[in-house]
């Protein structure tokens, strides 16, 4: 099993139980503000990685209650506690804060995933994306049957689109957008498939036969 991020039970990225909130300041904030510097993280930064922080812990909560149509800006300030001020200053809209959370996990998972060792005989994403998915076995039929769940699910598979490209690349493997499309859409296929038999097949077993037919398309 990969050590890398464990998985919500909704969202699968819990991204505040494994970044600092003052990486949050740095790594989420467009422009800094006068008398903030990068080497050191100032007050300001502190401040607005904590608002931002609780943003996104408020939005993953109401997410396990609400649908996403359901949920209002005002809700999410309600629930993180902060004015609605707060929220403007860093976010045009709650869709900029999913997108601003999914863009930090990426970063996160991905600098992670990068650090490990280069092997020709492993894909360490896929690894990961079988390991963490496999443990929210619902988390698959929840993303297709509701608005929610899909437009989560979507930035996902987006963020895994682009972690698989690194680790191709790492491999000195070229692939196309449409073939990362293509391989993306039967990982998550044959994931699905695998969920709603039980899981029988042993996760090893399932992700040797997921990179076989990867390697299909990309190197045949």
């Amino acid at each position: 099993m990969m050590d890398i991020c464990p998985v919500s039970d909704i969202c699968l990225l819990a991204l505040d139980q494994h970044v600092a909130p003052e990486h949050w300041g740095v790594a989420m904030t467009d422009n800094l503000q006068d008398g903030d510097t990068m080497s050191g993280i100032s007050p300001i930064d502190r401040r607005s990685a904590r608002s931002r922080l609780a943003l996104w812990q408020a939005l993953l909560a109401l997410l396990q209650d609400h649908d996403w149509a359901e949920i209002n800006v005002q809700m999410i300030c309600d629930r993180a506690n902060v004015a609605r001020s707060t929220f403007y200053a860093h976010y045009p809209a709650k869709q900029d804060l999913l997108d601003a959370g999914f863009a930090l996990g990426a970063v996160e998972i991905g600098r992670r995933i990068m650090a490990l060792p280069a092997d020709p005989a492993r894909l360490h994403t896929l690894d990961w994306l079988v390991d963490h998915v496999g443990s929210s076995q619902g988390f698959l039929r929840r993303g297709q049957g509701s608005p929610a769940g899909a437009l989560i699910m979507a930035r996902f598979r987006l963020m895994t689109t682009e972690l698989l490209r690194r680790d191709l690349q790492r491999q000195a493997v070229s692939a196309t957008d449409a073939d990362l499309a293509f391989v993306i859409g039967g990982i998550f296929a044959g994931i699905d498939l695998w969920i709603a038999g039980g899981c029988a097949e042993p996760q090893a077993a399932l992700i040797r036969r997921l990179r076989g037919q990867m390697d299909a398309v990309l190197r045949g």
